[in-house]
């Protein structure tokens, strides 16, 4: 017995993910599609088999406590995505949704305001109820990432649960007992890197809420247009490069910095472009210490018949928290150093070559870009804790590690 589920891009349906009944599962394009699901997947008239269309597929669900909250929540295997995807897969990253029926009609509902009130209680319960699963008629929505964290549509300063007619716009996440001062973490890496030009989200705010803090980040995969909101096709790299989520991590068998970097020279438009950018993404995250910057964290932008680098996320340093409850560990080694404080100007040096690049004159091109960090870095951290809602320790922690690490790009 086979189960099957339509799947829509941008509200057209473009084929049938299939389920047999070991749980592999496949997915077929429907005759006369335009647009690809994947730059993995082209468009052709063969059935794509499971070790294609599994890491696509999975990659769109939850991963950890989320995950294993909502499998418990509709009494389904979270080891199983068909099944989570059926539950949830309605506003799923970019413009994938996934049903066991007919798309619904796009009717324009009457939008269902979250208060303040109601907003407070999602993020108290928001561990227990991952993507609104608390609230009266969810939304079948699902984000991926192991993050607390659920979307919402904003409309001025009012949010709404997302529907059909009106998906999500804007990422809402909360912070962490286990790590202390997240939300400033991630506020102020993120505004860092848009400070020296980093393509990221612009609208990332620190929010308050019956005194319940949270971060809301514009959604870079939605426009609102005159017609409603336009969702903006997306893949991670771990879809573009075939990787389940559980194999996000190069020591766990994952993408190696290089293949994310052959993979912009490969498909995207702006190769050039977005190749520089992503060795910047790279240096970045040295300087600051992130060394969660894993593969899900960069993503493809489908625009028409072409492919460009998204703006990056989920910016923050984990070094700055101790090494007992976070690694030290990078995702993606650098010339094969696992841990930031082994790394050396050499090694940036030698991994630019393994790219086929030429090492010094990239690192020349590369180091105007860092310039003004520091200065940057000191002038966010100054207009943060002029409010008292977003002042907070942490920034200090992270320029400290920016200050021992500079010297590598030769400033």
């Amino acid at each position: 017995m086979t189960n099957n589920l339509n799947v829509y891009l941008h509200d057209k349906k473009i084929g049938i993910l299939t389920e047999d009944e070991n749980t592999q599962v496949s997915f077929k394009y429907e005759p006369d599609v335009k647009s690809p699901l994947s730059v993995r997947m082209p468009i052709r008239a063969e059935e794509y088999p499971h070790v294609f269309a599994f890491p696509f597929f999975e990659n769109l669900t939850p991963e950890g406590e989320p995950l294993e909250r909502i499998a418990n929540k509709f009494r389904v295997s979270e080891t199983n995505p068909f099944s989570i995807l059926e539950k949830i897969g309605g506003d799923c990253a970019g413009a994938v949704a996934l049903y066991n029926t007919e798309i619904p009609a796009r009717v324009n509902e009457p939008l269902k305001k979250i208060t303040k009130k109601v907003m407070a209680r999602l993020i108290d319960e928001l561990p227990e109820n991952p993507l609104l699963t608390g609230i009266k008629n969810p939304p079948r929505l699902s984000l991926a990432g192991a993050q607390s964290k659920f979307a919402v549509y904003a409309d001025g300063t009012d949010y709404y649960s997302p529907n059909d007619y009106y998906p999500s716009t804007q990422i809402i996440k909360i912070g962490s007992n286990r790590y202390k001062n997240l939300l400033y973490n991630e506020l102020f890496c993120m505004k860092l890197a848009y400070s020296i030009g980093l393509p990221v989200p612009a609208n990332v705010c620190l929010k308050e809420t019956e005194g319940k803090a949270y971060l809301d980040i514009s959604r870079y995969d939605r426009r609102k247009t005159s017609n409603g909101v336009e969702r903006i096709h997306q893949e991670d790299f771990c879809q573009a490069l075939g990787y389940p989520s559980f194999k996000k991590y190069q020591a766990d068998g994952g993408p190696r910095m290089r293949d994310c970097y052959f993979a912009v020279i490969q498909y995207s438009k702006n190769k050039t472009a977005d190749a520089f950018f992503l060795l910047q993404w790279m240096g970045f995250n040295y300087l600051i210490g992130n060394a969660d910057a894993h593969a899900k964290n960069i993503s493809f932008l489908h625009k028409g018949s072409h492919v460009v680098l998204a703006p990056f996320y989920d910016l923050l340093s984990t070094e700055v928290y101790s090494e007992k409850i976070t690694s030290r560990k990078i995702a993606m080694l650098i010339n094969g150093k696992d841990r930031y404080e082994k790394i050396k100007r050499k090694d940036f040096l030698a991994a630019y070559e393994q790219y086929g690049l030429n090492p010094l004159q990239t690192i020349k091109n590369i180091s105007p870009f860092f310039k003004g960090i520091l200065e940057n870095a000191k002038s966010v951290k100054s207009q943060l804790n002029s409010d008292k809602l977003t002042a907070s320790s942490i920034y200090n922690d992270i320029i400290e590690l920016i200050v021992k690490r500079i010297e590598i790009f030769d400033i």
